[in-house]
């Protein structure tokens, strides 16, 4: 589904380092905070959902992020990250894209990503076991957080944001810009909402709506040159 699947068929994940990152500047008090659902249209056609969630605990935040897309895609993954400076502590994940099993269960400590991937092709009998182990850089932040914690960002007109994050599916670190890129009227099964668009340029491209009222919201999540609308249900 986010096409994020370096592991399946790759036997190393490495990282080419470029210029550190920034920290993302997140304001936590006006983050959305609690469970939310969109639906999934795939060309103009409902084929899924993902149910997406936000909590607090103590020095942490925990993400809970659940999708489907028909007929043969599934993915649920959990992850817990430092409240303070949203590096990541620990990610599982349990994924079936197509009969192609993929588990992973990572933590992170002393600027390193460590655990194991177990992954099951269509035609095995079995998981084969993928030990990994990665150097985390700096201000490195969960790819799936961002779609969250985007509501906590200024979002001034012209705000560029340059980060890393590591998508547990490609098992790597990479480069993203998120860009604001002006203003849009949405309409949603949840409601027609003023929002602020912001344009994540990675691998795939992201467009995420956050409303312009407060308290802010992501109402619709656009991947880009693939037909694939993610919008928010009542």
């Amino acid at each position: 589904m986010k096409k994020q699947l370096g592991l399946i068929g790759a036997g190393v994940c490495v990282w080419a380092g470029a210029a550190m990152a920034d920290p993302l500047p997140v304001d936590r008090d006006k983050v959305e905070f609690g469970e939310m659902t969109f639906r999934l249209m795939l060309a103009g056609e409902e084929k899924g959902e993902m149910f997406y969630a936000l909590e607090q605990r103590d020095d942490v935040l925990v993400l809970h992020d659940g999708s489907t897309m028909m007929p043969s895609t599934r993915e649920s993954l959990t992850a817990v990250f430092d409240a303070e400076t949203l590096a990541p502590r620990s990610i599982v994940l349990d994924a079936d894209f197509s009969r192609t099993v993929l588990d992973a269960d990572l933590e992170f400590t002393g600027g390193k990503a460590t655990g194991l991937y177990r992954i099951k092709q269509p035609d095995q009998l079995d998981k084969t076991d993928r030990p990994f182990d990665l150097e985390i850089p700096e201000h490195t932040v969960f790819r799936g957080s961002v779609f969250g914690l985007a509501s906590g960002l200024p979002l001034e007109e012209g705000d560029v944001y340059n980060i890393k994050w590591f998508a547990s599916l490609a098992g790597a670190v990479q480069d993203v810009e998120l860009a604001v890129e002006g203003e849009e009227t949405v309409t949603v099964p949840a409601g027609e909402f003023e929002t602020i668009k912001l344009h994540v340029k990675a691998q795939p491209e992201n467009m995420i709506y956050v409303t312009k009222a407060s308290p802010r919201r992501i109402v619709r999540i656009d991947v880009i040159g693939m037909d694939m609308v993610f919008e928010r249900m009542p």
